[in-house]
């Protein structure tokens, strides 16, 4: 039985997670990341929930192609690969159980590409292992069929992960030029009352100025990481994901930013004070020159 998370039901104050049929409330939360956490433990405990999923109409497409070639050569796949193709073809709804048949199919027939027939214009075109990859979708369904399992291993990841927590950069995230703090952003982590790790592409050589910074902010962290470049974010923020649920991150540069979305990781808001600031500093420095 789905459910779904409401930041409005009179049962709860915060965040309620509520099963679809009837509206019953499974539990009550403070944050969204933790109704969040709550929701993917649920669907992890109970597979046969979880939603389905709509082919692509590129799917539908290569699905036709297969068919069609099917008829008109008398080759390429089985029984099974007919009837998905069908389903795909139809539109039908896809539950994880066949995504995940879709994904191992995939992977046992690529080296099929190989073989003589493969491409148009060669001889024997279409190969009876092109003909039954199109059944399944081809190409669109095995980008489409992979990346549904990649975001259900990284939610079953994050679930098994064990104790929440939040991460934050530091610089234009919660101190502004100067070290100076950013309020709102501050109190936003504050708040949350989960352990709090610092990722700071600044040098490890700037630790004391650093700390000093964060305390006089007044910022309640855990641990202070400073790897020295953005770039070296990336490793580190895969390593919390193996051990730890992180329920929100807070950073300002959209390469990183961009990188916690891919993880299903939930964004914590950012300040414009530091990009302003930037902006003028800028101008300042035109007009002056």
């Amino acid at each position: 039985m789905p459910w779904h998370i409401e930041a409005d039901n009179a049962g709860c104050s915060g965040y309620a997670v509520v099963k679809d049929e009837n509206g019953e409330i499974e539990g009550c939360h403070r944050t969204r990341g933790q109704a969040e956490r709550q929701l993917a433990a649920l669907y992890a405990a109970e597979p046969e929930a979880r939603s389905p999923f709509s082919p692509t109409q590129a799917m539908k497409e290569e699905a036709d192609r297969g068919l069609a070639w099917r008829e008109e050569f008398g080759r390429g796949g089985t029984a099974v690969g007919v009837a998905r193709a069908r389903d795909i073809s139809n539109g039908r709804q896809l539950p994880l159980e066949t995504v995940a048949r879709m994904v191992s199919y995939f992977v046992r027939h690529e080296l099929d590409k190989q073989g003589q027939g493969w491409n148009q214009g060669d001889d024997g075109y279409p190969s009876a292992g092109r003909i039954a990859w199109a059944l399944w979708g081809g190409d669109p369904g095995r980008s489409w069929a992979e990346d549904i399992m990649a975001a259900e291993e990284r939610a079953l990841d994050r679930v098994a992960g064990g104790e929440p927590r939040i991460i934050t950069d530091i610089d234009g995230t919660v101190l502004a030029a100067g070290n100076r703090p950013i309020r709102t952003v501050i109190d936003e982590i504050n708040a949350a009352g989960v352990d709090v790790y610092v990722l700071t592409g600044r040098d490890e050589s700037r630790r004391a100025e650093t700390e000093q910074a964060l305390d006089a902010a007044g910022l309640n962290y855990d641990e202070l990481y400073m790897v020295g470049s953005q770039a070296a974010k990336k490793p580190q923020i895969d390593e919390w994901l193996a051990e730890y649920d992180i329920v929100a991150a807070y950073e300002n540069d959209p390469e990183i930013r961009d990188y916690y979305r891919s993880k299903g990781v939930t964004l914590g808001r950012i300040s414009r004070i530091a990009e302003v600031e930037e902006i003028l500093a800028e101008l300042r420095a035109k007009r002056y020159a």
